[in-house]
C-alpha cells in the first residue's frame, strides 16, 4: 500500500522487461494489491512479473523464508537488479517498535537480499525521513562520528547505542520531563522535538540508525549503489495518523501524491548516474526536480 504500492505500478508500468517481488506482511493483502495493480495498468501487464511474498521485517524467520523464495526462484544463474527496503511505522509507536522495523528491519532485509543483488551494480534503496539526518545532527559529535565511521558495524556500534536508546525510554515512560533528560544524558537529545514533537524524536533516532546501517552496507560491497532517500511528505496512511493530518485531504496538505513521493526511488533504481561510485553510501531527496543527496548527517534538499 501506500508508496510500496506505488513504486510496484511505476516500475511495473514504466519499464516493461521487470519483474517485482511485491513483499507484504499480510500475504492475502499482498495478493490483494496484485490484482489491483493488473487493473489499474491494464492489459499491458502479465501476471507472471508480479510474485507476492510473505515478508515481515520484525522477524527473521520470515525475511529469510522470503529470501529463499526469491533465491530458488533465481536459479544458479539470475541475480536482483535491486532491493528496496521500504516498511515503516511512524506516528504513535513505542521506540522499541520503530527500532525494530526502522531500523533492525532495515539490517535484517539487507542482510538477506543483497547477496542475491547483481555483482556488478545492483541497486539497494533504503527509504528513510528527513529527521534521521536531523537526530544524527543534534547528537553527540563522538556519536555522529561512530555512526560515520569506517570501523562502524552494527554489533559493535549500532546495536550498542541502540540498546542505550531502548534503555533510555523504557526507564522514563511516567514523565515527558525525565525522557528528555535521559536522552540528553546519553547524548541524542531531539532538539526542538523533544518536547513539542517526542514521536518525531523517537521516529528519527529509529531512522538515523537505519540509514548508519545502510552505509556500513554500501562500504562492504563497493560495486553496488547503496542509497538512502527521503521522499518528503507523502499523502499516506502514516501522515494520516498524525493529529495535524487526520482526517484531511490531500488538497488541504502540502503532500504529494504516493506516486510522485517514489521519484527519487525510482531515479536511484533505473538512472545511468544516480547513486554511482561515489553517490553510494549517500542520502537523496528530489529538489526543485533534480535528484540531489548528501551524507547521512544532513538533508540533502537543505545543501
Amino acid at each position: 500500500k501506500g508508496q510500496g504500492y506505488a513504486l510496484c505500478k511505476r516500475i511495473l508500468s514504466e519499464y516493461g522487461d521487470t519483474h517485482v517481488y511485491l513483499c507484504s506482511r499480510d500475504v492475502q493483502r499482498g495478493r490483494e494489491a496484485k490484482e489491483s495493480l493488473l487493473t489499474d495498468i491494464g492489459c499491458d501487464i502479465h501476471p507472471d512479473r508480479i510474485d507476492v511474498l510473505q515478508l515481515d521485517v520484525t522477524s527473521d524467520v520470515s525475511v529469510q523464508d522470503a529470501m529463499n523464495t526469491v533465491r530458488l526462484n533465481l536459479g544458479p544463474d539470475d541475480k536482483l537488479a535491486g532491493v528496496v527496503s521500504n516498511a515503516g511505522i511512524l506516528w504513535g509507536y513505542p521506540l522499541p517498535e520503530l527500532m525494530e522495523v526502522c531500523a533492525v528491519g532495515v539490517r535484517r532485509v539487507l542482510d538477506a537480499f543483497v547477496p542475491l543483488c547483481q555483482e556488478e551494480d545492483g541497486r539497494v534503496v533504503v527509504v528513510t525521513s528527513g529527521l534521521g539526518p536531523l537526530m544524527h545532527s543534534y547528537a553527540s559529535e563522538e556519536h555522529q562520528t561512530a555512526l560515520k565511521s569506517e570501523d562502524c558495524t552494527w554489533d559493535d556500534t549500532i546495536s550498542p547505542l541502540i540498546t542505550k536508546c531502548i534503555s533510555a525510554y523504557e526507564t522514563t515512560e511516567s514523565s515527558l520531563e525525565e525522557r528528555i533528560a535521559a536522552f540528553d544524558k546519553i547524548s541524542f537529545p531531539g532538539g526542538p522535538f523533544s518536547d513539542s514533537a517526542p514521536d518525531f524524536h523517537m521516529y528519527g533516532l529509529a531512522k538515523m540508525f537505519g540509514d548508519a546501517y545502510m552505509l556500513h552496507v554500501a562500504k562492504n560491497y563497493p560495486n553496488l549503489r547503496v542509497t538512502s532517500v527521503d521522499p518528503g511528505l507523502v499523502y499516506t496512511d502514516l501522515i494520516l495518523k498524525m493529529p495535524r493530518y487526520a482526517g484531511k485531504e490531500i488538497g488541504d496538505t502540502t503532500a504529494q501524491t504516493p506516486e510522485e513521493g517514489v521519484e527519487a526511488t525510482m531515479r536511484l533504481l533505473f538512472d545511468d548516474e544516480a547513486g554511482k561510485g561515489d553517490g553510494s553510501g549517500k542520502l537523496y531527496a528530489m529538489k526543485d526536480g533534480k535528484l540531489v543527496f548528501s551524507d547521512i548527517d544532513k538533508m540533502p534538499q537543505k545543501q
